[in-house]
């Protein structure tokens, strides 16, 4: 698309070696290291036991308890990550739980509730072992025919930022990096082709940074954005939408003082639907704010056999990690940011293919090279990500991943940034995600290769 633990205690690597060579902490940490994958393995046993029979039913309106995604496990090298602004390499083993999902459903009420866990374990940097988070709550109620109301509260902790959001523009160290982001709003119908959306967001974000940049990311961010959607045709529609930001440090000693001066947008959108296998966007717009600037954008998106591609162009805010709203029907890849950057512009062009190359093998690939100037510098970065699965079975999926990140200069390091991680693993299905009866009949009439990617909804960032 075009839109795009624990706390480090100190990491300077092993401190001292004994006769053979291997660093002293190592034999500790061997030890350590089988002790918990066997924990970790007898863990996945019980939750298999448990979960291996339990199913998704189709349901009129899906309510109660799921596993929504696979169990993963994955093990790999990860080479020049940077931690306490030094490049360090380590082999890396990766447990992901399945998403656990609660939700409920009426006539006019949606209700859903999620969390999903992911432990990180490295060889070398015991200290580095993580612990993360994410969680999601979605609420949509149907005041009447025309009018509804949705809000919602997304929440991600984890100590590797970059490879966890997906729309970051720089790339950041190992550190505890929280986000919390709600949001609140109101759709009005005027009519089945025009749509009026109110919205609020609020954001607040945290990281833990070695000084003098302690609180460089600690942000509290507030926007509310109006926007007006229009169909024309079943091929054309537009939207416009105006929004008010303002950015201040969560601790009100950031080096802009108590408050960034506050941050206008004026966008317009296009989107042209030439068949429901290509797909072509369009948007602009102004920023005014400490300086004026203008926004653009463009992305193409077709469909080819199982694979979409999806390629484009952005110039907007800076940002570390944000997640479309989802309103309307042109502007969805304008997102709101956490840890929006309101003193800087960024400009990005990126490539997305995902889909099945067949039946068993699944691809998605991500591609993004952007450019920005902060503080008087011009940062450059390119960051690729690949992943190819294998199905050999309805429960059971085997995958590689290999990942680059690169960056020119950084203020966490005074070298540039070049980060590769490969990994191989599997997944397993516990049970099927739940869905409606009408979306299970027509799953059986129209085969999935040729389904349209859906629209992303409010969610913790995406994982790579």
């Amino acid at each position: 698309m075009w839109n795009r633990k624990l706390k480090l205690r100190g990491v300077g690597g092993p401190k001292s070696e004994d006769a053979s060579g291997r660093p002293e902490a190592s034999r500790s940490v061997a030890g350590y290291a089988v002790s918990l994958g066997r924990r970790l393995l007898l863990s996945l046993g019980i939750v298999l036991v448990l979960f291996v029979n339990v199913g998704g039913l189709a349901q009129e309106r899906p309510n109660g308890f799921y596993l929504a995604s696979p169990l993963g496990l994955s093990a790999g090298y990860d080479n020049g990550f940077i931690a306490n602004s030094e490049a360090l390499d380590d082999t890396v083993v990766i447990l992901t739980s399945p998403t656990f999902e609660w939700i409920k459903n009426t006539h006019r009420t949606s209700f859903s509730l999620d969390y999903q866990a992911e432990f990180e374990i490295f060889s070398r940097y015991q200290n580095l072992n993580a612990w993360e988070h994410s969680a999601t709550l979605r609420y949509s109620y149907r005041i009447d025919s025309r009018l509804s109301f949705d809000a919602g509260d997304s929440f991600l902790s984890t100590t590797d930022a970059s490879s966890r959001l997906a729309d970051s523009q720089f790339l950041l160290p190992l550190g505890r990096f929280q986000q919390n982001s709600l949001f609140a709003g109101l759709k009005y119908r005027f009519s089945q082709r025009t749509q009026l959306f109110f919205r609020f967001d609020n954001a607040f974000t945290t990281m833990t940074l070695p000084a003098p940049l302690t609180n460089q990311f600690n942000l509290m961010t507030n926007a509310g954005t109006v926007t007006l959607d229009h169909t024309l045709t079943k091929h054309h529609s537009v939207t416009g939408s105006y929004s008010y930001v303002r950015v201040r440090p969560f601790d009100g000693n950031g080096s802009a003082g108590s408050s960034y001066p506050a941050v206008q947008t004026l966008n317009a959108g296009y989107l042209y639907t030439v068949n429901p296998g290509l797909l072509l966007r369009a948007t602009g717009g102004v920023v005014r704010g400490p300086e004026f600037a203008y926004t653009a954008g463009g992305a193409l998106e077709k469909q080819l056999g199982g694979l979409w591609l999806m390629a484009g162009f952005q110039r907007y805010l800076s940002f570390l990690g944000g997640f479309a709203p989802g309103v309307g029907t042109a502007n969805g890849a304008i997102p709101f940011a956490d840890g929006l950057l309101p003193n800087s512009v960024f400009e990005a062009a990126s490539l997305r293919v995902r889909g099945n190359l067949t039946k068993r093998v699944g691809l998605d690939f991500n591609g993004q090279m952007g450019r920005a100037s902060v503080v008087g510098r011009g940062v450059r970065s390119l960051i690729g990500q690949a992943r190819v699965d294998y199905k050999l079975n309805d429960r059971l999926t085997v995958f590689a991943r290999a990942e680059y990140y690169g960056q020119n200069v950084s203020e966490f390091s005074s070298f540039p940034l070049s980060r590769s991680r490969y990994f191989g693993g599997l997944e397993i299905v516990l049970s099927r995600p739940p869905e409606t009866d009408v979306a299970s009949r027509r799953r059986q009439q129209i085969p999935d290769a040729a389904a349209a990617p859906q629209a992303e909804e409010l969610q913790a960032p995406e994982e790579k």
